[in-house]
């Protein structure tokens, strides 16, 4: 049979739903069922086997319905078909759009009792790996008396060699078939029928945009899909991109922080570009990081925060208008009274409206749902000025529409039942022409303008598929001076068919069928309209208008250009890559110009490096005239050495190039490197490094005829080249020196004059003298002897010397007060804080050796530090947007010694900062805070997962980390008489505390006034906790003396209320809720026959017959004579509710889900619970049954999904 999750994949049918079936024995009816692979052919006089040659017959072939798909049909005539005795037939095979078919036939059905028809690749078995098609067929079984009567199915499928073959298993009965009457079988004849067309195939992956569509598309960042949407509908219109063209902007602004300069490039590349085109600087003048770019958003609202920025941005400028120009209308909101002569009007300005979907089945029903007069009467009167409490009716009329009419589609509402938010897909109709002066304008107020032709053109669909939680945004317009409709779907653009755009996104359901029988599903369609633009016909000419690149500022123009203009010459670079070799060539200059500032190790960055592009039929010594005309050494003077990776992962100069090849050698013959393409680079290069041999000459002038002059300078057998660099310690800065050719007999003595004289040295300077042997894995330098030959020391050409004077500076000792603060305990260090600022003690210990100053540079690291963001500490929130300090640190540095350094820099206690290393990956920060030295050093606070990172966040606390973690945090929610979260409070206690000392302690935060209220101090977080029993608590003149306790609540419910002798640190705070509340007075002094009981807000649901609670609970003291009527009132003070709210409650003995209605006012309460309550949570409780509405117990905080948070643009 064939699973649910097989049916939904499968592809539209008229017919029939496709699923992974074999050919097998089948116990479901009326299954469509491919056979995988070829089957060997049944003997049949003209039927081909499998692999041999096959006689095509060409099958009748036409265009069909203007597509670019070709058709094809053929029928099979199959004679004596009664005497056929074989399982299954292969038809001849036919072609139909190119390709090869055949029908496979079986004669006594495929394990059913009826006749199994099917669509075959009859060449399969021979066609390229990976081969698929899609095509759409019909087969025919002929009634050759009444061909009204004849059997036909048609189904899509997309054949590949796992699925090369599909069709039908119950097409005809066999009953039927046989039956003489029956017209199928006629002079033992069979005839058998195939309509094959066969869709054009789209290779998605070189889809060209541009090309097939005129338009390009935009990227992705991630979850960007929605912004995307937008920017393509607002684009398009002309009027609008106008006006962001002409928003001043300058020529030194950055487009990353200047969000009209932002839009301004993206729209001119979306005009003009043949690519898709990023949208990186615009997030980022928005202010968003990548957090940002990877949270889903509203695109709804998106709009109003851009249109909003955006009309911001253009204020006192020559667009000043232009968003309220072409998205601002006004409607009024009128209240008229129903008995006397009286009218309120107050008119409100708008820029989209949002529609009602849920019970309407079109945009009209919606319009008529939204202008729908209200009746104000009974308890919901009209107070008139004039007249006090009147019937009246309320409604809203328009009194003028904008020219781009945005429609939002309420289609993520709130629904009660589930206590969630949730999507509506039902079916809503939208126009492609909206009349709103239907019906004598009943939409309009009587004083709107009756010249305006109220009559709107569909401009764009905006499309949201999926669900509440997340989903993807795509967007369907059809340009102003066009009827043709493109699909926008982030890079890919395409053409489509009104149909799709317009009635595909209605929603609604679509119908899931079995073969040859009615629908059995019917499931939701999750991609349905979710904004729609109107454009008024009328001003369309208007705004249509031409908007082109004589719009924009003429420094932006010529910067895009530019830009255009780079791109493409990269483009013709790439297409002529195999045409040419590009020769990097570093010289002295280069190397002089990095070492010591931006390199320490080894020799150059060659991205940085002179680059030469020459075809690969040129010569070698045309190769070094260009090189003369960039250096002005003659060719004659080039050595040029070929770079060798080495094993230890260095990369030197290794072996002259015209050791193997000679001037008039082509560079075509000449092998490139592939370390360039290995990181990443379209092209390998040539690196070769330049040895001017002798002084060069002045830089030629453009025109000067190049040297003919051939030959190169001969490196001596036995001669070796040296690169030289020089240490400096008293400044710590290194530099290179050159190179020298060395023989490899020589020692270092004979280096010596060599060396001094390099930096113009005195001749009797001692000198330290290392070899630079690696760094990657690690730093090694090697001291060379002085006796010892170079050959003797491994020394080859490309290596690296490095040198120093001796001897060492005697002034760069550290102070005694510096290795105390690095070295000293932390303890030592907060006492040592306010010398910080007079020495910089965090600075590095003088690096007065080689090896020693390298090791540093390998160490070194900027870290950018962050500061949490408080209101969601620890990961859950988008990091703050205020400049991050950076700080020099080194990798080795220990935990104090990174704290101590942030410390400094911000001014503050090094024990009072608390650390939160950073994830790479989600770039955000950990969950977790480090402990107090948790860690080694700042090399283990940076690598996450195997990832290195440079972000580090830290905290600042009250007291000291180590006083911190040696405490218990809780976190407590404090509620008033009426049950209101007043304010949170976060407690910090020792851990053997009791959940008195925390009560204790919390009396101090939360004072109370004279009638018994908490003061609200301010809110510090939230979340609740309670305590049993009770405490007395006598605060500082404070009288009389009051009862605290703490509760545990979790979903809506008190599971428990805290002995006093209990400990906190037994107490979970993150999953739970700790309330804490002072106990009432009647509490305080309750009879032994008196009962707490729970008292929680519900509602039913009828469907499920189940109670859902909601709300604040809370806990009520009732005596043995309390009627329900007393305890109504004292419901009804408790909460502050109205006798209106009152009587439109419902109360309720809930027992362990049973409801127990309390209906007589003079029932006594007390006998319907239990004396002694058997279970924690006290499954007897009073309900409070009615809607949720605001208020507390009655208010409701709706929390937002991921894919609904607000958004926020900073720039």
């Amino acid at each position: 049979g064939v699973g649910l999750a097989g049916w939904l994949r499968s592809r539209k049918s008229s017919m029939t739903v496709h699923g992974p079936n074999t050919i097998v024995e089948q116990t479901a009816t009326d299954i469509i069922t491919p056979e995988y692979g070829p089957q060997p052919m049944a003997a049949v006089g003209n039927n081909a086997a499998e692999g041999d040659d096959m006689d095509v017959e060409k099958a009748d072939e036409r265009a069909s319905d203007g597509d670019d798909a070709l058709q094809g049909d053929y029928t099979w005539t199959i004679e004596g078909f009664g005497k056929m005795k074989q399982a299954k037939l292969y038809s001849p095979v036919f072609q139909s759009g190119q390709y090869n078919w055949r029908i496979l036939l079986f004669p006594g059905g495929n394990n059913v009792h009826q006749l199994s028809v099917y669509l075959d690749v009859a060449d399969s078995a021979t066609l390229p790996q990976g081969w698929s098609r899609q095509a759409h067929f019909t087969l025919t079984v002929h009634n050759q008396k009444d061909p009204q009567r004849s059997v036909v199915k048609d189904a899509d499928h997309h054949f590949t060699m796992r699925a090369c073959d599909w069709g039908f298993r119950e097409f005809v009965t066999l009953q039927d078939l046989r039956d003489p009457n029956s017209g199928f079988i006629v002079d033992d004849k069979l005839m058998v029928s195939a309509r094959v067309r066969v869709e054009p195939q789209v290779n998605w992956w070189s889809w060209d945009s541009k090309k097939e569509t005129g338009y390009v598309g935009l990227k992705n960042q991630g979850a960007t899909c929605y912004m995307n949407s937008l920017l393509q509908s607002l684009t398009h219109i002309p009027y609008f991109r106008k006006a962001v063209y002409h928003m001043p902007t300058t020529d030194g602004e950055d487009p990353e922080k200047s969000i009209p300069l932002a839009l301004q490039r993206i729209f001119y590349k979306l005009q003009y570009s043949d690519t898709s085109v990023s949208t990186k600087q615009l997030t980022k003048s928005f202010g968003w990081d990548t957090y940002d770019t990877f949270m889903q958003h509203d695109v709804q609202e998106l709009n109003r925060v851009l249109v909003d920025k955006l009309e911001e941005k253009m204020k006192d400028t020559s667009v000043a208008g232009t968003m309220a120009h072409l998205f601002r209308g006004t409607y009024t909101n009128y209240v008229k009274c129903i008995n006397v002569e009286d009218v309120s009007l107050r008119d409100e300005v708008f820029y989209d409206l949002q529609m009602p979907v849920k019970g309407c089945k079109d945009l009209y029903s919606s319009l008529d749902e939204y202008v729908k007069e209200e009746i104000l009467d009974g308890d919901n009167q009209y107070q008139s000025e004039n007249y006090g409490k009147q019937d009246a009716r309320k409604g809203v009329s328009f009194k003028n529409l904008p020219p781009v009419l945005e429609l939002h589609l309420r289609r993520f509402e709130y629904d009660f039942t589930t206590d969630a938010m949730n999507k509506i897909n039902d079916r809503f109709e939208f126009p492609t022409t909206l009349d709103m002066d239907r019906n004598d304008r009943k939409y309009f107020t009587q004083d709107s303008d009756p010249n305006i032709v109220n009559k709107y053109r569909l401009h764009s669909v905006l499309v949201h598929s999926g669900g509440l939680n997340g989903g993807h945004y795509y967007a369907f317009i059809r340009p102003l001076a066009s009827e043709q409709w493109f699909r926008f779907d982030d890079e890919r653009v395409t053409k489509v068919k009104e149909k799709e755009a317009v009635e595909g996104q209605f929603g609604g359901s679509e119908h899931q069928q079995h073969p040859g029988h009615t629908p059995q599903w019917k499931l939701p369609k999750i991609s349905n309209a979710y904004m729609l633009v109107y454009v008024r016909e009328s001003a369309i000419p208007e705004i249509n208008v031409d908007a082109s690149a004589d719009d924009i500022a003429q420094h932006l123009r010529r910067t895009l250009e530019k830009e255009q203009e780079e791109k493409a010459r990269k483009k013709k670079e790439r297409q002529e890559a195999h045409l040419y070799t590009v020769a990097r060539v570093a010289t002295a200059a280069d190397l002089k110009q990095e070492i010591g500032s931006e390199r320490f190790f080894d020799l150059v960055s060659h991205d940085k490096v002179q680059s030469l592009r020459i075809k690969k039929e040129h010569t070698l010594l045309q190769l070094k005239q260009e090189i003369w005309r960039l250096t002005g050494a003659m060719p004659s003077q080039q050595r040029l050495w070929l770079w060798a990776k080495r094993q230890n992962h260095t990369y030197r100069p290794d072996r002259p190039l015209q050791c193997d090849f000679d001037d008039h050698s082509p560079m075509m013959d000449v092998k490139e490197d592939n370390t360039a393409q290995a990181s990443g680079k379209f092209q390998t290069e040539l690196r070769l490094y330049l040895e001017v041999v002798g002084p060069a000459g002045p830089l030629p002038p453009a025109d000067a005829p190049v040297p003919d002059d051939e030959g190169w300078p001969m490196l001596p057998n036995g001669h070796l080249l040296l690169f030289i660099k020089f240490y400096e310690p008293h400044t710590e800065q290194l530099s290179f020196v050159g190179t020298h050719v060395a023989f490899q007999t020589h020692t270092l003595t004979d280096l010596l004059p060599v060396l001094r004289h390099a930096k113009s040295l005195p001749p009797t300077t001692e000198l330290a003298v290392y070899e630079e042997v690696e760094f990657e894995s690690n730093v090694r330098f090697e001291a060379l002897s002085e006796h010892r030959t170079l050959k003797d020391a491994e020394l080859q050409s490309g290596d690296i010397i490095v040198f120093q004077a001796l001897p060492l500076p005697e002034n760069s000792v550290p102070t005694a007060e510096a290795e105390m603060v690095l070295e000293a305990p932390v303890g030592a260090v907060r006492e040592a804080a306010p010398a910080i600022a007079a020495t910089d003690v965090f600075a590095h210990e003088p690096l007065l050796q080689i090896p020693q100053f390298f090791e540093h540079v390998k160490n070194r690291v900027n870290v950018h530090v962050h500061r949490l963001p408080p209101q969601q500490p620890h990961g859950q929130g988008v990091r703050e947007k205020d400049r991050a300090l950076e700080i020099t640190m080194d990798k080795r540095w220990t935990y104090d010694q990174v704290t101590a350094r942030i410390g400094k820099e911000l001014k503050c206690d090094p024990l009072c900062l608390r650390l939160t290393m950073h994830n790479p990956y989600s770039d955000l920060p950990k969950p977790t805070p480090l402990k107090f030295r948790g860690v080694e050093n700042l090399q283990e606070m940076l690598v996450s997962f195997q990832k290195t990172s440079d972000i580090l966040f830290y905290e600042m606390l009250q007291i000291p980390l180590p006083e911190l973690e040696s405490k218990k945090s809780l976190k407590v929610s404090w509620h008033n008489s009426a049950t209101d979260e007043v304010r949170v409070v976060n407690l910090l206690l020792d851990k053997e505390s009791t959940v008195l000392d925390a009560l204790n302690a919390l009396a101090e935060e939360v004072p109370t006034t004279q009638d018994g209220e908490a003061v609200a101090s301010g809110e510090t977080g939230a979340a609740p906790m309670e305590g049993v029993g009770g405490s007395e608590l006598a605060v500082a003149n404070r009288q009389p003396l009051r009862r605290l306790r703490m509760m545990e609540v979790f979903n809506h419910r008190i599971y428990k209320i805290f002995q006093e002798h209990e400990e906190i640190d037994t107490i979970n705070d993150l999953y739970w809720t700790i309330r804490a509340e002072e106990m009432a007075p009647e509490e305080i002094n309750a009879g032994p026959d008196d009962k707490l009981i729970h008292v929680r807000h519900f509602y039913r649901d009828p469907r499920m017959n189940m109670t859902h609670n909601f709300g604040d609970p809370f806990l009520l003291l009732i005596r043995p004579d309390d009627t329900l009527a007393s305890i109504l009132l004292r419901i009804q003070a408790k909460l502050s509710l109205s006798d209106e709210e009152l009587a439109k409650w419902k109360v309720a003995v809930v027992s362990f889900g049973r409801v127990e209605y309390l209906e007589d006012d003079l029932e006594v309460v007390r006998p319907r619970f239990r004396k002694h309550d058997n279970y924690g949570n006290w499954d007897d409780y009073l309900g409070l049954e009615h809607p949720q509405v605001p208020g507390n117990g009655r208010k409701k905080n709706l929390t937002r999904s991921n894919f609904d948070r607000p958004v926020k643009i900073y720039g």
